[in-house]
């Protein structure tokens, strides 16, 4: 495998960082192409280090002992045998603490059942709600088919997000949704479908579009998300009747970009690969 870093992360939704914050594995490569992705570095470019079966278990190990809420799976899923054969290493070893997918929702059905055995916690993109965008910005051809699939056996796997008596994150599903400009996520299509499987998964509502990182010709994607975008965006989850739903500061465009290269890849955030 190869990882471009492992830190204690702070920067995720609030059930899933209480106390020392989430034990976070950034895989490099990535089944998605986003022209825009702030984790280009080691989504594009594949930038980290090889890492062992071995390695790895002692790594999630090591994350629980520094007081972590979970083990948090960045864009694991295209070494899937070699992550399952770590956790199991890790479990055998103590390993005790909920295990976190944290994917672009672009999965395959095999894939999630395979993980599911091993996975507790699923933290799902919703990138698009219609296949034309998600060509165009992210160069797959069915993103909203294949992601509407993955994200309804999640549910189906994982149900509603449950948490214990200090608020962590236990088990379940969230779904993030980051506003693009010009609203060309089509956001209302993804909260319409959320809700026609459950108003109780809880949704992330992200406003932290970064403009830095684009390689593309649409002129709207050279600009932040704007206040009034994403207040209407938010006015949707709320009269589809979401029963959870997070959000950020619309000034949150620089407050999230990582640089891997960095002892500290996102700030004073814990490294320890």
């Amino acid at each position: 495998m190869k990882v471009g870093s492992i830190v204690i992360h702070r920067g995720e939704e609030p059930p899933l960082v209480t106390g020392s914050g989430s034990g976070a594995v950034f895989f490099s490569g990535c089944p998605l192409r986003c022209s825009y992705c702030q984790n280009n570095q080691i989504s594009h470019q594949s930038y980290g280090r090889p890492i062992s079966i071995q390695g790895l278990a002692d790594h999630l190990i090591l994350l629980e002992e520094k007081g972590c809420s979970n083990i948090n799976l960045v864009s694991a899923s295209h070494y899937t045998p070699q992550v399952i054969k770590s956790i199991k290493q890790a479990v055998k070893h103590g390993l005790s603490i909920p295990v976190m997918l944290n994917s672009g929702g672009y999965e395959s059905l095999e894939t999630l059942r395979l993980l599911n055995d091993h996975v507790q916690i699923y933290l799902l993109d919703l990138k698009y709600g219609d296949n034309v965008t998600g060509k165009t910005l992210s160069s797959v051809p069915n993103y909203w088919d294949v992601a509407k699939r993955a994200i309804s056996l999640a549910w189906e796997m994982a149900g509603p997000l449950e948490t214990d008596s200090s608020g962590r994150a236990v088990k379940g599903l969230i779904i993030r949704h980051l506003v693009l400009p010009g609203m060309l996520s089509n956001p209302f299509s993804v909260l319409e479908f959320l809700a026609g499987i459950s108003t109780d998964i809880p949704v992330s509502i992200m406003s932290q579009y970064s403009p830095m990182y684009y390689k593309g010709d649409i002129s709207l994607m050279k600009r932040p998300v704007e206040k009034d975008e994403y207040t209407v965006v938010l006015k949707r989850a709320m009269d589809l009747g979401f029963s959870t739903i997070y959000t950020q500061n619309i000034d949150s465009t620089e407050t999230y970009l990582p640089d891997f290269q960095k002892d500290s890849p996102f700030g004073d955030y814990q490294r320890f690969f």
